[in-house]
């Protein structure tokens, strides 16, 4: 195996703990492997058969939609953001290093090392919604292009995207079409997609629109969680 394919696959294999949701891992940051070592192997033996194991589609780079990487002294990952209409540049919490003085590195339109828009800040200057795994940089993009939330909570049924840079190619913007299965009371939404590490913070949005209904926060063999979204939400934690 060739030193090139050596560094993909331990990316790849970095899985972080267990979230609190039973049966579900959070998909991001990409970080030391320690208690789910059986999801390491499975993922291990899925990135060598090369299959398209989350039937994710490879799609152009959108200037809205970041890499998030984070390096420290104990700590080094990435996942996936958004950038918003209403200002703030959005990720799921449990991305964040858990040393605030490291840094957030905020790539925008992203691929194979081009990007749009490059934003360095200190992971204390995002501001997290108690009790959800949401968490944003708040007055640093916004504009007409960015993704828009929106207040209508989806149905069971309702027919969603995801777009995040999951492994194995987490160079490159994947879509992944996916289906909102329940809507609990706790506002975590069920898809019926499984999707990839690195995949944690990206936007889940109304298929065939800009709008968003949710940030991507864990994963299972069968399914995905994403943490409900809104504009009053984000009115709210960046007043």
């Amino acid at each position: 195996m060739r030193r090139e394919e050596r560094e993909k696959l331990t990316l790849f294999t970095n899985v972080p703990d267990p979230g609190k949701v039973r049966n579900f891992e959070p998909v991001g940051p990409i970080t030391a492997c320690r208690r789910a070592a059986l999801v390491c192997v499975t993922l291990l033996v899925i990135f060598l058969d090369g299959s398209e194991a989350w039937g994710e589609e490879r799609v152009p780079a959108d200037p809205q939609i970041a890499r998030l990487n984070h390096a420290g002294f104990k700590s080094r990952g990435h996942c996936t953001g958004f950038a918003t209409r209403e200002g703030p540049l959005v990720t799921a919490a449990h991305c964040l290093p858990k040393i605030g003085t490291d840094t957030v590195h905020i790539l925008l339109g992203y691929e194979s090392g081009e990007l749009e828009q490059h934003i360095k800040t200190p992971e204390t200057s995002y501001r997290i919604m108690p009790g959800r795994d949401i968490a944003a940089l708040c007055y640093v993009h916004g504009g007409p292009d960015g993704f828009r939330l929106t207040d209508m909570p989806p149905k069971s049924g309702t027919r969603v995207v995801v777009q995040g840079y999951g492994a194995p190619r987490v160079h490159a913007l994947q879509k992944t079409a996916c289906s909102v299965l329940a809507l609990p009371q706790d506002d975590l939404m069920r898809l019926d997609c499984p999707l990839p590490p690195g995949t944690s913070g990206a936007p889940v949005m109304l298929t065939g629109t800009r709008d968003i209904v949710g940030v991507v926060s864990a994963s299972s063999a069968t399914g995905s969680l994403a943490s409900r979204l809104s504009a009053g939400m984000m009115t709210q934690l960046c007043k």
